[in-house]
Formats: C-alpha cells, structure tokens, sequence
C-alpha cells in the first residue's frame, strides 16, 4: 500500500533540507521546533527510511533523502509551473499580487503614486515586501519584482519587462563628517572609492543598505556614495565637491513570462513603469 504522505510534510521536508537545524527550518516555516520535530518523525515513518543523520552540527540528508529531495523538488518545480501557466490566465482586475521593490524607489519613488493604483483598483491587493534580494519569481516568491541590475546588463531569459530608468549616484556628507567613506559591505568598495575623486580616502565600517548608508551620512559617520534620489531629498547632505551623477544601475519592472498576461499583474507593472518614467528626472540628480 502507497503511503498517505502529507505534502505540507514534504515541503517540511525541504526546508529542513536547506537549514542546518530544526529549530532554523521551524522558524522558516513559522511553526514550532516541536511540530517540526514530530512531523519529520512521521514523513520517516511513512516512507519507511531514516532521511537525515543527527549530528552535534545539525541534520545531513542520508542517501534516501538526497534521493527524495529531488523527487520533491523536481514535484514542486512542476506544480509552480502549472500554477504560473493557470495564474497566466486570469483576466480579473482582482486578487493579490506580490510586488518586491528595494526600500529606497519604495519610499521616494513609488508609495504615493500607489495610493493612485489602490484608488483605482480597490479589488487588487498588494502584498509589497521592501528588499535588495533576488526573489524567485519562478517559484512565486514574487509575482511583480522592481529589480537594480547592472548598466547594459539584462535579466533572466524567464523573466519579461523593460528597463524604465537609471539610477544614478555620487557622494554625499555633512561638513564636519568624518572623512571616509562608508563601506558598502562588497567586493568592489575599493573599484568604486579609486574612480571617485577622493581614492586615498579610508573605507569605514560595512553600510549595505541604502537607507542605513543614509543615515549614517547625516549623523557625520563618513562619506555615503548614494542614489541621487536619496541624497538629494535631505538638505542636510551636500554633495561633494568635484563630484558628479554617474549611472549606478539600470531599473527593470519585471515578471514570470508565463503572467506576462494576467491582467492585474500587467495593469501594475505598467502603473509602476510610467511613474518611474516620472520620476527620472530626481533618479538623474537633475536639481536644476
């Protein structure tokens, strides 16, 4: 007899898979390190073979859970498929979309401008979450992503949408800042700090968020190499002199090309396009 086996089990499964604990996977599953313990108990018991070895490190996959997490994975990556070609269909002004955007074109670029959408299209619900991470929009980690990619770079091939505008950058500080530059917490701090026009200045600390880089400028902490956009909405950062915008990254407005045409995930990657049309001017630094 096939066993009954719960598939909340086995995306269980996968999580504990990618986490060195159970107490990690649980509190990526939002669930009790107890409930994960009792119900990994079970996914053993039912397909009748030990699936993790337990260490003083954590949980390793034994041979028979290499073999069924790709099974699984190979299951999911399926069902997600389906999932995006019936979501593709949908022709509703209606339902939730998950919508990803770093912090910095959420709170200069785009809030307000949303309030317009949401008038709009009150049956839409956004579920926005603010952050630099690469979702999986293959996965339906996101449905519409806003995504900084490198100047004259291009997305993925399984992911359709246009570059909108260019966010451009240069130095900024208060007058009695420490004089530094605020480090960026990458591999290329130093390639950035030698082609501005202060590259024996030291790189201070590790920053990698835009508006902590902000904040940290105007408390005096050192030098932030900032979106214009942000640097040049706070009237106590000045720009440095000798220094001049450069292009930083290209903005694309991107989804799964299997929701190219769903009607709501369209109506907002086209809202969301024109209002970062509108906003190229601040994203350039013109001040004029």
């Amino acid at each position: 007899m096939k066993p009954n086996i719960d598939w909340d089990d086995l995306r269980l499964f996968q999580a504990l898979a990618r986490h060195p604990t159970v107490r990690a996977a649980a509190s990526a599953l939002g669930i009790s390190h107890s409930t994960m313990s009792r119900r990994l108990d079970r996914l053993e018991h039912q397909v009748g073979a030990a699936l993790f070895e337990r260490g003083p490190r954590g949980f390793t996959l034994t041979d028979a859970g290499h073999q069924l997490l790709a099974s699984v994975d190979a299951a999911a990556d399926q069902f997600d498929a389906g999932l995006l070609k019936v979501s593709g269909l949908d022709q509703r002004l209606a339902g939730p979309i998950r919508l990803t955007l770093p912090d910095f074109l959420a709170f200069y670029c785009l809030l307000v401008p949303l309030r317009v959408f949401q008038a709009r299209h009150p049956e839409i619900a956004l579920e926005i979450d603010i952050s630099y991470a690469a979702f999986d929009l293959d996965r339906r980690e996101a449905d519409v992503a806003v995504r900084m990619i490198g100047v004259d770079e291009t997305p993925p091939e399984t992911l359709v949408g246009r570059r909108v505008a260019v966010s451009y950058a240069t130095g900024y500080g208060v007058a009695d800042a420490t004089q530094c530059w605020l480090g960026w917490a990458q591999d290329d701090d130093e390639a950035w700090v030698r082609q501005t026009p202060y590259p024996d200045w030291p790189i201070s600390g590790s920053y990698n968020h835009a508006e902590l880089q902000h904040h940290a400028a105007v408390a005096g902490l050192g030098m932030a190499y900032l979106p214009c956009i942000i640097g040049d909405s706070d009237a106590r950062l000045d720009r440095l002199p000798q220094m001049v915008p450069k292009p930083a990254r290209d903005i694309w407005v991107l989804t799964h090309r299997d929701l190219r045409e769903t009607a709501r995930m369209k109506v907002l990657r086209d809202f969301i396009a024109e209002a970062l049309i509108q906003a190229r001017p601040a994203l350039r630094g013109d001040t004029a």
